[in-house]
């Protein structure tokens, strides 16, 4: 945890807002749904990849989850995208844009942006995949 504590003023410097520290240090909708409604697997343009699982029931998003290879910000982007849709109907969770991310968590770096824009895409990949199947 020691190490953790260390992270919060070198993320603060490179302009993460609390809200994305504390999704990067807890981790928040880290992992995989072991039967998920659909999945999607999207790379960004940095190489940071995102695998998002999703549980739809009655076309609303009861579980989110993802993995990912990457950086802080595809960690901060990805916890945030999960904790907006939850609960949302897979219609409104398919007008989520990168910026709609960014505003959720009051800041990322400007290096960062790419990162919501690969959450963004990833949730409309698995979306598309949802209704093709439905």
């Amino acid at each position: 945890m020691e190490m953790e504590q260390k992270r919060i003023p070198l993320l603060q410097a490179m302009g993460y807002s609390d809200k994305a520290i504390q999704y990067i240090l807890n981790k928040t909708n880290v992992g995989e749904i072991p039967s998920p409604t659909v999945s999607a697997k999207n790379q960004g343009t940095c190489g940071d990849i995102m695998i998002l699982y999703l549980t739809i029931e009655q076309n609303i998003i009861t579980e989110a989850k993802y993995d990912y290879i990457g950086c802080a910000g595809l960690q901060a982007a990805a916890s945030a995208l999960t904790e907006m849709i939850k609960g949302q109907t897979v219609k409104n969770a398919q007008k989520i844009e990168s910026s709609d991310i960014l505003s959720f968590l009051g800041g990322l770096p400007e290096q960062k942006h790419e990162c919501a824009l690969l959450a963004s895409t990833t949730l409309k990949k698995a979306l598309e995949t949802f209704f093709s199947q439905n």
